[in-house]
């Protein structure tokens, strides 16, 4: 009888073992496209008039601005841009590509602006919509422009 009571309580018997997390800090901000170009030579150039404004034709439609934090505290994606420069040294400002993000005004991009703040940690990742457009003036250059958009994500 010792025997089975014994048993019983071997079947039966608790262990306890500690765990532990480690979340680490993160914060990760994505682009749906790895460039934007605006090829007028595909679009309807000369304009009717100027200035007038022109979509990307690469990406053909918005791109997504995806962002997570799980930092506490307020942070601020910033973009700054740098002047689309041609092969002979022509160049277009900055401020002549604007930006507008989730349908709101446009806003000339100018050499460094301030896309969005907030507070995290975010609920998951945030999506937003981002487009551009190019603005000329009549007194470009002709020829291949290039120039590159930095996104920064940083804490406030």
């Amino acid at each position: 009888m010792r025997s089975l009571v014994f048993l019983f309580l071997l079947g039966t018997a608790l262990a306890q073992v500690p765990i532990g997390v480690n979340l680490p800090e993160g914060a990760s901000l994505s682009l749906s496209a790895e460039g934007v170009v605006f090829d007028l030579a595909q679009g309807n150039y000369p304009p009717p008039s100027f200035p007038f404004a022109y979509g990307p034709t690469s990406p053909s439609g918005p791109l997504t601005l995806r962002l997570f934090t799980n930092l506490q505290g307020g942070f601020a994606v910033e973009v700054e841009a740098t002047p689309l420069l041609a092969e002979g040294g022509a160049e277009i400002p900055p401020g002549q590509v604007e930006y507008r993000l989730n349908g709101g005004p446009w806003i000339p991009l100018g050499p460094k602006v301030v896309l969005l703040t907030g507070s995290g940690p975010t609920p998951g990742y945030q999506s937003y919509v981002l487009e551009f457009r190019l603005v000329l003036t009549g007194r470009e250059v002709p020829g291949v422009y290039r120039g590159s958009l930095l996104f920064t994500l940083s804490r406030l």
